[in-house]
């Protein structure tokens, strides 16, 4: 997969969807950017670490598959990066499958989920 990064904030800006922005977030979201990707942090909770450093962000609940799709298709990712486990992985299978790109994959996501 050949990669090109736009400048962050413009239209062809290489975006990252983080799902969880907890300290391990904050950490990836840091080293995203110094890439030149632009990063958009998600959690449940407001002032999430990630939420702290990253180009902007969502708070609601992961679970809510609406919510999930309506985050993305707002968006537009070039990549989501599920970070915690409580997300609703059936939704970001389906996401997957209409051509979002992410890593690890959605099946490995929802394979984590149930522990």
């Amino acid at each position: 997969m050949s990669i090109a990064l736009g400048t962050p904030l413009k239209n062809k800006a290489f975006r990252v969807l983080l799902l969880g922005s907890g300290e391990l977030g904050k950490e990836l979201t840091m080293e995203l950017m110094k890439l030149g990707a632009e990063v958009i942090a998600c959690d449940r909770y407001a002032d999430a670490p990630a939420m702290q450093v990253a180009h902007r962000s969502h708070v609601f609940d992961m679970l809510d598959a609406k919510a999930l799709e309506a985050i993305i298709r707002k968006e537009k990712p070039n990549l989501i990066v599920p970070e915690v486990e409580a997300i609703a992985t059936d939704k970001l299978i389906q996401m997957e499958a209409e051509g979002f790109h992410v890593i690890p994959t959605a099946e490995a996501t929802r394979l984590t989920m149930d522990r």
